[in-house]
């Protein structure tokens, strides 16, 4: 969930002009890592001039947060009793509303909570292909992989076995300068799974807008409608994320609905980095919905890195991470060096043998191969989304998933 928070721009992409090669060197990159300015603009010119999908460019060490992408898929577990209230609701609406507030919950630590204090949006590691991640968050426990390398795909498995409630899904990212911003669509999918009523949910991602990259002050801004299919059909979320103003007003702002046989149950409204409301239809009581401010993130707990597999994420890159708290740029590039010609080694000596890498913990099913129920409501679920372009051909599904164990 998100590549790339706290300088501020009021520019938008429809009347922002790019900025040329030979712009650069006049611009002022005040919020850059000190001594990194003449670096930091010559990354910019990389980036401005890049042509293919800015997802796979490499970074310079003083432009890495220190964490893997495939780390963020831990953030769909931020709220636990979020994830796990929703098998307690009987009714389809009040279930989806539930199904709603637990998405909202995800979008904090997502996308913002890396630019708490005074900090800014930087990129997180490449994950290298096979790469592992494990934890519990409370007492939902949470299994990521990254099973493809071209395009870069990390999936991810959240489970509360005791309330029934399970979510796989998969990630990727299309990214592209434009104006002034990186404009990145996440392709990909998740589905929510609840034991409890034997029902689906099927969500897509947010679009991001990297604002205020230029001046390194980078923060995110999300874009485009997200929908929230059910298999019964019955329900449906849509949440649209709307842009900050030109002219005034607040960044992160939502409008969306809950529709229950096609008629308007709830409107939502508010802002996802602080306080969303729901409003029952034909009532003027705004209620809250979920408190970005107010909920603190649950806690990672992983195994101790000594007893961590050399291809867990805390583990392989712990060595640039350090480098990077102690800002020793030199040592940070090198170690990040040594693991990417490790790969290219990897990868060298397994084309030479003709071997097809074969993910560990997840399986890949086509949508057009659909012989099970899981999958033939996935499929049926596919109808209902808006932004079909971006779901791709099928799902990452763990190989151990909560719905295979329901008889």
């Amino acid at each position: 969930m998100g590549i790339f928070s706290n300088g501020r721009s009021n520019s938008t992409d429809s009347i922002d002009k790019s900025p040329s090669v030979s712009d650069v060197d006049s611009m002022s990159v005040k919020h850059a890592e000190p001594g990194t300015g003449g670096q930091f603009k010559e990354f910019i010119k990389t980036v401005i001039s890049f042509t293919g999908d800015l997802s796979s460019l490499t970074c310079p060490a003083f432009f890495l947060n220190g964490l893997s992408l495939l780390e963020y898929g831990t953030y769909w577990g931020d709220h636990p009793s979020c994830f796990t209230a929703i098998s307690s609701a009987s009714d389809p609406a009040e279930r989806m509303l539930a199904v709603s507030r637990w998405f909202m919950s995800t979008l904090w630590g997502s996308y913002a909570s890396r630019c708490t204090g005074g900090k800014t949006e930087k990129k997180p590691y490449n994950p290298i292909l096979g790469e592992q991640f494990h934890c519990k968050l409370g007492d939902v426990e949470c299994i990521c992989e990254q099973v493809c390398h071209h395009p870069p795909i990390s999936a991810f498995y959240l489970q509360h076995e005791k309330t029934g409630v399970s979510l796989n899904g998969h990630s990727g990212q299309k990214a592209r300068f434009k104006g002034t911003s990186i404009k990145t669509e996440q392709v990909g999918r998740a589905v929510l799974y609840v034991k409890e009523w034997d029902e689906q949910y099927l969500l897509d991602f947010p679009d991001l807008m990297i604002r205020g990259f230029l001046t390194g002050a980078a923060y995110l801004e999300l874009a485009g409608v997200c929908t929230i299919a059910c298999s019964s059909k019955k329900t449906q979320t849509r949440i649209e994320f709307v842009p900050k103003p030109w002219f005034g007003g607040e960044h992160n702002h939502i409008k969306g609905s809950i529709t229950c046989d096609g008629e308007e149950v709830y409107s939502l409204s508010g802002r996802w980095s602080h306080k969303s409301y729901y409003t029952k239809k034909g009532s003027d009581n705004k209620q809250l919905l979920f408190d970005a401010e107010d909920e603190p993130m649950a806690e990672r707990k992983t195994a101790p890195l000594e007893e961590q597999q050399p291809i867990e994420s805390h583990r392989l890159w712990g060595p640039v991470s350090d480098a990077l708290k102690t800002k020793n740029y030199a040592v940070a590039n090198a170690e990040k060096t040594k693991i990417e010609d490790w790969q290219r080694g990897v990868r060298k000596e397994r084309a030479e043998k003709g071997e097809v890498f074969t993910p560990k913990l997840f399986k890949f099913v086509q949508d057009n191969s659909a012989d099970d129920e899981y999958t033939s409501r996935n499929v049926a679920m596919l109808q209902e989304m808006k932004r079909k372009n971006l779901l791709d051909e099928g799902a990452w599904t763990y190989i151990d998933s909560l719905h295979d164990q329901k008889n």
